[in-house]
């Protein structure tokens, strides 16, 4: 049985962002060792009770953890298992994850929340899937969303916005995985606008967002987030473009997906009480933070074709995307594709 010492002192490295570690965390990171049920009750300031109860519903997720009178608790493998109860553990929200739905494999989160916005489901309702049939990226892509691999979610919000705002969501969405994958220290880590993640050029993670409004009013937005997790390799066709955390960060090690789940929807929760408080410009100064895109020579492909190439500037409050052109024009860019490859 590992000792108290060496259990907080990796507990502290591997969740440095964290101020109180969860259960799965401390498991995982005492690597095959038995940890007391005394030392998790103080850990977590929960009676011995309450652990035993905690260990018996993650065993019921799939976690392979072995109990024993004299030693304790041990996780028996790595791979760690990807379910709800673990999640909400690592939440820290008010309204967000506080309602999640997750399914073993849906065609699209963002076509199940969708329905559930239509029925009436709660603001900050999240539905996480571990696999989906019929992943859908923007302009209408297809997005490959494996089981294992990664992490496929959608978010309900209904804000009191103008419909004019709804941009500056998909931009709060894209900061929160960002600040989520600060903790990895991977260089080349960024945003390509409006949303999509990218790790040294290669794309991680794709934001498509959708509403349901009137002219001036939203009644809810979904901000779908796919993000590629555990992926040791991609098909040949797009194996050259995309990427994911535990390629570029180590491959030898799998990363946790429920806790970097918790992760994102903690930073959204957050950067979306900032939004609401402070306005757009806020969100637009942490999007700034993570841009890959700002200050750059891009060509852009617009929703009817039209090609244009220039040099991007800056982000209105809107979320619009200012590209100046090669003879001084500005053209105010809503949507469409940015390549950053040169041109």
């Amino acid at each position: 049985m590992l000792s108290a010492r060496y259990l907080r002192r990796n507990i502290i490295l591997a969740d440095s962002n964290k101020s109180t570690p969860d259960i799965v965390s401390i498991l995982y990171n005492a690597r095959g060792q038995y940890v007391s049920g005394e030392y998790l009750s103080q850990c977590l300031n929960i009676s011995r009770t309450a652990v035993w109860k905690r260990i018996n519903a993650l065993k019921k997720e799939g976690y392979k953890i072995v109990a024993s009178t004299k030693k304790g608790y041990c996780m028996l493998d790595s791979n760690l298992p990807y379910g709800k109860l673990a999640i909400e553990e690592n939440l820290s929200t008010q309204i967000f994850g506080r309602s999640i739905e997750f399914y073993n494999e849906v065609d699209s989160t963002n076509n199940v929340l969708k329905k559930l916005a239509q029925e009436g489901a709660a603001e900050g309702t999240v539905v996480i899937a571990d696999c989906q049939t019929r992943g859908r990226g923007r302009l209408g892509r297809s997005w490959l969303s494996a089981p294992g691999k990664g992490i496929w979610m959608s978010l309900l919000i209904r804000p009191e916005l103008d419909p004019g705002n709804v941009q500056v969501l998909t931009l709060a969405a894209s900061v929160a995985v960002a600040k989520a994958l600060d903790r990895f220290k991977i260089p080349g880590t960024g945003i390509k606008w409006p949303n999509d993640i990218l790790i040294r050029g290669k794309k991680v993670c794709g934001i498509l967002t959708e509403l349901s409004a009137e002219i001036d009013r939203i009644f809810w937005v979904i901000a779908g987030i796919g993000l590629n997790v555990n992926h040791l390799e991609f098909p040949e066709e797009i194996k050259d473009t995309a990427t994911s955390i535990r390629i570029e960060a180590n491959p030898d090690r799998p990363v946790d997906r429920s806790r970097l789940a918790a992760e994102i929807i903690n930073n959204f929760e957050e950067i979306y009480n900032t939004f609401i408080e402070e306005g757009p410009e806020a969100v637009i100064a942490q999007w700034k933070d993570y841009s890959l895109t700002l200050e750059k020579k891009v060509k852009l492909i617009s929703p009817n074709g039209e090609y244009i190439k220039g040099t991007a500037v800056d982000i209105m409050p809107d979320g619009r995307l200012v590209l100046k052109r090669d003879d001084g024009t500005l053209e105010y860019i809503m949507s469409g594709e940015i390549s950053l490859r040169e041109i």
